[in-house]
């Protein structure tokens, strides 16, 4: 019963523990932050992120399909008095958060110490062969395809996919046997931090976005931990 697919709510729970935070916060956070906030580009008004994060919680509790989301998603900007964000934006922001919702969970099923024991090791994957523009696959992606990287090399703190902006990368266990088999070196994150450039390390202030300051957030699911992060990147 260890390898049974874990329900939805497992993803659900993952997701719940974002925060929402204006473009101009995301922007300042480091690349292991960001994987727990929630952001909408060029949408600055507290109550509007905190609904649509709302709505994205629920479409992933309960699988609806991204229509649903959509309509959802629009209905809260026309009750708000605001222009909807463009199709496919609204299309990356649940696609996104879902699926990092659901490999985050999938990385909590993966790190039970009795399965981490029969998979010690996990391989990076990027959509398509791993070459660079292919399936707009971005070179600071393209490096990490086909690395191995042990279950609890750092490394995955920060780079769990999705980890950048439109990721669609993946990952997937392997066996000590699988590994020797592949005849692969096991890296790990000093080796990474040599040979990519990440992206998203931008550092812009919050000063002028007036309207982000039209409402407060609801900060009372935040973690020790999360809130950590966000207090060392942002105060």
């Amino acid at each position: 019963e260890d390898f049974e697919p874990r329900p939805a709510a497992a993803a659900r729970d993952r997701f719940a523990r974002k925060i929402a935070v204006p473009s101009a916060v995301f922007d300042r956070l480091n690349t292991e932050a960001k994987q727990q906030a929630f952001r909408i580009a060029e949408v600055h008004t507290a109550r509007l992120i905190q609904r649509a994060r709302n709505v994205v919680e629920k479409g992933i509790e309960e699988g609806t399909s991204f229509p649903d989301v959509r309509r959802k998603l629009q209905q809260i900007f026309a009750d708000e008095g605001v222009k909807s964000p463009a199709l496919s934006r609204l299309r990356f922001v649940f696609q996104q958060n879902a699926q990092q919702a659901y490999n985050d969970a999938r990385r909590d099923a993966l790190d039970d110490p009795q399965i981490a024991g029969a998979f010690p090791f996990r391989q990076y994957l990027t959509v398509g062969n791993g070459t660079p523009g292919v399936n707009g696959v971005r070179p600071e992606h393209a490096a990490l395809h086909g690395k191995v990287f042990r279950w609890d090399d750092p490394f995955w703190d920060s780079h769990t996919p999705p980890w950048d902006y439109g990721c669609r990368c993946t990952f997937r266990a392997l066996t000590e046997g699988q590994v020797k088999r592949m005849r692969v070196r096991v890296v790990n994150l000093g080796y990474v931090r040599k040979r990519i450039r990440v992206a998203g390390q931008r550092r812009h202030g919050i000063a002028g976005n007036p309207k982000f300051m039209r409402g407060k957030l609801d900060y009372s699911k935040i973690d020790a931990e999360i809130r950590g992060l966000l207090e060392e990147t942002i105060g």
